[in-house]
């Protein structure tokens, strides 16, 4: 989770909003949907709180992040990664909605 942390100060840094589309484009690792989607929502709450995982410095070895000039492909590619995360979110919800309406 600390790698999202860090990513999501990055972003925050270069006066971007972290979503999960940009936290997982700028992933090194895989992470479970579940998992980015409640770091992101913990770090939205008290930013602050995460600040002392700090930003790597100019000379560390992790990459950092670079804003992507606006271009119609980035743009689309951003977009169909959200699509795809909202089309997971829903599947995810309706198997719970699903599941409730059995239990109750």
């Amino acid at each position: 989770m600390d790698d999202i942390f860090r990513i999501a100060n990055q972003l925050a840094a270069n006066g971007q909003t972290p979503t999960t589309a940009l936290v997982k484009s700028r992933l090194r690792q895989p992470v479970p949907m579940a998992t980015l989607i409640s770091a992101i929502q913990r770090w939205k709450q008290d930013p602050e709180a995460y600040k002392s995982l700090g930003l790597p410095s100019a000379n560390s070895d992790e990459p950092s992040v670079e804003t992507q000039p606006e271009t119609p492909e980035n743009q689309l590619e951003t977009l169909q990664r959200q699509v795809e995360q909202l089309q997971q979110q829903v599947i995810m919800l309706s198997k719970r909605v699903s599941l409730l309406e059995q239990l109750g």
